[in-house]
């Protein structure tokens, strides 16, 4: 038993995970993975070797009717056993697949990851604790083999990483499921099977059941070399990090150009990975998706870098040329999203804006339960602090240049930017629009609210604002 807490431990020290950390938000499904790990950071904090304060978080994903129901009571029964907060949230997700075109799987990871981040923020938790362990470490590297990946790939789960504008912190990475299963088992602690994780119609699923163990006949260790090459791959890209950040410091940004220019000479002699790590940041410092870029695309480029005068074409409005001994990447001007007619208007009226139908109404904070606003509410409906809200309101289309305080986020961030952080599916991204008053952006909705419009202590009148699609709509 002490040997396992101190395996986590030493993760949660070796990592970081916990400094200048004063709550976390503990993400518990039920499963053995994430309530051994409720178990073992509370008795950590119990005996003094951490000091923050946990809060248990839970989504009902709603997919397996009353056993789903009973691992969220299942739940709240834990974190009233350990006497901390619980906060649960039930997610449509065969709802949000179909109305998306996801997979369960896509759909289920995006709802969790928005639904844990916004419980988060609205509970004042700085950080989100998930219970990945090795094993998962290991079916996430075999899986992007499979699909095809660079060593960017084979950096697999990253012990901190920010997700949909969140952080979150894996304390399990350096353990695997069997010896989960074995500390659960020496110390009583009951858990949740979900029925769904043997159904190998599931891509993951079938990696741990099917794929993983074959391997491991003839390599019974290759999940902890697929962690050590996990570790080294990271290790990699944070030198190459180091370097491209380095070349990009020389060159020149131009935000109201949406442009980039380096002298050509910085690139030619750096290895094609390198290369790749500066096209890579320069393309999401400029607001570009890079779902639709391929190897192909990058050794494109890296190709044109060799070349004296050369311009092309590349996904998502980019053109590229290379001329005088410079490098030149940028949007093209005459592709980007048109000045869209904007809506202006008060509080109290709706408004229709595309597909969408806007509402809004102001509320007297004394009389609003914000806790359970918190706990109940959807992607589709936000709070603002009206006292910060100067003049009408205004919704309108995103636009080149944008930039908002994502709530929970760091400071201020480029919209485009935020979006191809927050891993949205394509639709969302594309559909996702402004609201503002006369200076600032309110809500890039319905994704993240701005923490300049954040209700604290001090709010006294609230508005919210509802946004649906129109039936009519097509």
């Amino acid at each position: 038993m002490e040997c396992f807490e101190e395996k986590i431990l030493d993760q949660i020290q070796s990592s970081g995970l916990f400094e200048e950390i004063d709550r976390v938000l503990l993400a518990v499904s039920g499963g053995a993975d994430s309530v051994a790990m409720a178990h073992v950071l509370t008795e950590l904090k119990n005996r003094g070797k951490l000091s923050c304060d946990f809060v248990i978080g839970h989504v009902n994903h709603c997919l397996r009717g009353a056993h789903s129901d009973a691992d969220e009571a299942f739940v709240k029964e834990l974190a009233d056993s350990f006497s901390i907060s619980v906060i649960t949230k039930a997610v449509d997700v065969k709802a949000y697949a179909q109305e998306h075109k996801l997979s369960i799987e896509t759909a289920g990871r995006t709802l969790r990851l928005n639904t844990l981040t916004a419980m988060a923020d609205g509970h004042d938790c700085d950080c989100i604790a998930t219970a990945h362990h090795k094993d998962d470490l290991a079916e996430t590297m075999i899986h992007r083999l499979m699909r095809g990946t660079g060593f960017r790939g084979l950096c697999g789960i990253w012990p901190v990483s920010y997700v949909y504008n969140g952080q979150f912190v894996r304390p399990m990475l350096g353990v695997r499921r069997k010896e989960i299963i074995q500390y659960c088992n020496e110390n009583n602690i009951r858990w949740r099977e979900d029925v769904s994780n043997k159904n190998t119609g599931f891509t993951r699923n079938r990696i741990r059941h099917s794929i993983l163990p074959v391997i491991e006949k003839e390599s019974e260790n290759l999940t902890d070399l697929l962690a050590a090459l996990s570790l080294k791959s990271r290790r990699f890209l944070l030198w190459t990090e180091k370097h491209a950040r380095a070349i990009i410091a020389k060159g020149r940004l131009d935000r109201a150009k949406e442009e980039f220019v380096l002298e050509k000479a910085l690139l030619e002699d750096c290895p094609p990975w390198v290369v790749y790590e500066v096209l890579r940041e320069v393309l999401m410092e400029l607001g570009v998706g890079l779902r639709d870029y391929t190897q192909q695309h990058f050794d494109a480029i890296g190709e044109m870098v060799k070349q004296e005068k050369v311009k092309a074409d590349f996904p998502a409005q980019v053109e590229i040329a290379v001329n005088n001994g410079t490098v030149l990447i940028q949007l093209k001007k005459e592709q980007l999203e048109p000045l869209p007619k904007s809506v202006t208007f008060q509080i109290g009226q709706t408004v229709e804006f595309g597909q969408w139908k806007i509402s809004f109404r102001q509320l007297d904070c004394s009389q609003v339960d914000l806790d359970e606003f918190s706990k109940t509410k959807n992607p589709f409906v936000e709070r603002f602090d009206a006292n910060k809200i100067k003049g009408p309101l205004i919704v309108r289309q995103r636009l080149v240049g944008d930039r908002f305080y994502p709530i929970g986020g760091s400071g201020e961030k480029k919209v485009a930017r935020f979006l191809q952080d927050a891993q949205l599916d394509g639709q969302t991204k594309q559909q996702a629009f402004i609201i503002k008053d006369l200076d600032k952006i309110l809500w890039v909705a319905p994704v993240r609210m701005s923490d300049q419009f954040k209700i604290t202590s001090e709010t006294r009148q609230i508005v919210e604002i509802r946004i649906s699609e129109l039936k009519s709509h097509n």
